[in-house]
């Protein structure tokens, strides 16, 4: 069931950022975040993968961390310029199917779009498909990052999945050499489910002129060993099997830092634009891990690096892919983003910068804005 926004511009400008936790009106905000939101509100189509079930649901799941906020906050999101969010993530069913089911009602409610996640397998591959200048784009979601039991069912709610299996290698010798190392982490999709996903996208294609995928894929900085790097093995394959079916622009998150660009057949992928706006990484706010053990440090995942993302701004021109451009951002003691400039913008912008040459890619830094060769 495509669910089409039909609207007309004669320049496609398209905002993205990653992870979005908000616990209260994202609108009840200082002056240097309304700058961000500004920057949402000027555009034609603002997006976000929405990182918590808005609902009232007390069905908590039995895992690690759990996350929710009030479905009234629905409509501040919309205030802010945001038109289509991504359920397709680890968190969308917290709080079980009713709290997935009264998230998408909300959101529903305040004319946000929503994509990877709904009442069956169908829906949650569904596209959101927006019709300006001529030009159609879809909107997909897609989740690899699976607690049991979130993915959508033939007829089971849940978000999109694309499974991801691991297998681990121990290293016998370096092990002796090094007691309590990591192993190494051997990952694959499940076939099945990529080309499942593929299958639709091919098809979702024939219809429109672009697709972009937001995908929740990879491992959070910090619970990975270093020295595998950045991204999973099953990434990099996965994200070119999704643009070889149709995908235009991948915009991937989960791992709260920004990683690399790549230019692909064609396809621009970001593995991850990093975090954007935590409330719960406020100074005022206690996390707490929701299972005692075993007794996860979460450091990783709030400091440092953890605290930076990037805005992207994608404009479309003549139905083609014309200009992408990343803004540095950071978010401020009460986890909210502001744009940052100087070093600390270039600090960003480097590190991208490095991950995409890592991948036979490259960004250019320019007046502090990372921009992508088309």
């Amino acid at each position: 069931m495509e669910r089409e926004v039909k609207f007309m511009s004669s320049f496609v400008k398209i905002v993205s950022a990653g992870d979005l936790a908000p616990l209260r009106h994202v609108t009840d905000c200082q002056k240097d975040v309304n700058r961000v939101w500004d920057f949402f509100k000027q555009s034609d189509v603002g997006i976000v993968n929405l990182e918590l079930p808005l609902t009232t649901s007390e069905e908590r799941a039995d895992k690690a961390i759990t996350l929710k906020a009030d479905p009234s906050i629905s409509f501040s999101l919309r205030d802010v310029g945001l038109d289509v969010v991504s359920l397709a993530n680890n968190h969308a069913g917290d709080f079980g199917s009713k709290g997935l089911l009264e998230t998408i009602d909300a959101l529903g409610e305040a004319n946000v779009a929503v994509v990877g996640a709904g009442n069956n397998l169908q829906e949650a591959f569904s596209p959101v498909i927006q019709e300006m200048s001529g030009m159609k784009i879809a909107h997909i979601g897609i989740c690899t990052a699976l607690p049991t039991g979130y993915a959508a069912g033939e007829n089971k709610p849940g978000v999109a999945p694309v499974r991801a299996k691991s297998r681990f290698y121990i290293d016998s010798i370096t092990l002796d050499e090094q007691p309590g190392m990591a192993p190494w982490v051997e990952t694959a999709v499940v076939e099945d489910d990529l080309n499942h996903a593929c299958d639709i996208i091919s098809k979702i294609k024939e219809d429109v002129d672009l697709v972009i995928a937001q995908v929740h894929w990879g491992v959070p900085n910090g619970w990975a060993a270093l020295f595998q790097g950045p991204l999973a093995d099953y990434q990099r394959p996965m994200a070119h099997r999704l643009i070889d079916a149709g995908v235009d622009v991948i915009m991937g998150h989960h791992p709260h830092v920004v990683h690399g660009v790549e230019t692909y057949n064609n396809g621009i992928i970001v593995y991850s634009l990093g975090n954007f706006l935590f409330h719960s990484m406020s100074e005022d706010h206690v996390k707490h891990l929701t299972t005692k053990y075993p007794p996860y440090q979460l450091e990783s995942l709030e400091t440092g690096e953890a605290l930076d993302g990037v805005v992207m701004e994608t404009d479309l021109k003549d139905g083609k892919l014309h200009s992408i451009q990343f803004h540095p951002i950071r978010m401020n003691r009460k986890g909210e983003p502001e744009f940052i400039s100087g070093h600390q913008a270039r600090d960003v912008l480097e590190r991208m910068k490095k991950h995409s040459n890592e991948l036979n890619s490259d960004i250019l830094i320019e007046d502090e804005i990372g921009k992508v060769v088309i």
